[in-house]
C-alpha cells in the first residue's frame, strides 16, 4: 500500500542537511544556492534523473511545479533529464532541448515538505516500469495518455498523474486525492474501500 510516509522517507536524512546548510550561510543568495548546489541526496548540477511518474510540464512557460499542476504537455515517466542548477527556491532541469524551472511553492513549503524531498517524489535515480507492468490493462491505458481513468488503483493514478499535492491530500490513505490542473481549476480523485478510482469529481 502507498504511504506518504514509504515514498518520503529515504529523503529525511539529506534534506534535514540541505537546510541545515540554508540557515546557517551568512552570504549572498547566489552562495546559498552554491551551498544547496553541492547536495540533493546524492543529485549534483551536471547530473542526470529519470521521472519516477508521468510529468506534466507548463509548455508555454517551461515549467514544473512542486503543487502537480496538471498541465498539457505530458513527459512519460522514464524519461531522462539532466539537473542544470540546484537552487535553494527552484531546480533546472533539461530534457528534450528544454530548460524547465522546477519551482518550489508556499503552500507545499507551509505543508511541511521541502524543495528537496518534493523533487524526489517526481525524480530519482530509476524508474519501476517493472511494477507498472504488473498493473492492470486500464492503469497502464491511463498512465500511458498520463490521464485519470474510472477504475483505476491508487498505484495507476500515482504513476499516471503524480502525488497529490501535500498540502491538499495529506496522507495517501485518503479517499480523496485532490490535484489542480491550473491555479483555478481542481480534480479530487475518489476512490472506493479497495482504493479503485470510482469517481472524477471536477
Amino acid at each position: 500500500m502507498i504511504t506518504g510516509k514509504s515514498l518520503f522517507k529515504s529523503t529525511l536524512v539529506a534534506c534535514a542537511a540541505i537546510g541545515l546548510a540554508a540557515c546557517t550561510s551568512t552570504s549572498n543568495s547566489s552562495s546559498s544556492s552554491s551551498q544547496a548546489a553541492t547536495n540533493l541526496n546524492g543529485f549534483v548540477e551536471g547530473g542526470s534523473v529519470v521521472a519516477l511518474v508521468n510529468i506534466h510540464a507548463d509548455y508555454a512557460n517551461n515549467r514544473l511545479y512542486a503543487l502537480n499542476y496538471q498541465m498539457g504537455k505530458l513527459i512519460p515517466m522514464c524519461s531522462k533529464f539532466t539537473i542544470k542548477d540546484i537552487g535553494t527556491k527552484e531546480i533546472e532541469i533539461e530534457h528534450g532541448g528544454t530548460t524547465y524551472s522546477y519551482l518550489w511553492d508556499k503552500h507545499t513549503r507551509s505543508a511541511g515538505q521541502s524543495l528537496a524531498e518534493n523533487f524526489q517524489t517526481f525524480f530519482g535515480k530509476k524508474c519501476d516500469s517493472a511494477a507498472v507492468a504488473k498493473l492492470s490493462k486500464l492503469d497502464q491505458e491511463g498512465i500511458k495518455n498520463g490521464r485519470p481513468v474510472i477504475g483505476m488503483s491508487k498505484e495507476g493514478i500515482k504513476y499516471a498523474m503524480g502525488l497529490p499535492p501535500v498540502h491538499a491530500t495529506s496522507s495517501l490513505e485518503n479517499s480523496n486525492w485532490t490535484y489542480w490542473i491550473n491555479k483555478w481549476a481542481r480534480n479530487i480523485m475518489e476512490f472506493d474501500e479497495k482504493g479503485v478510482l470510482k469517481k472524477i469529481i471536477k
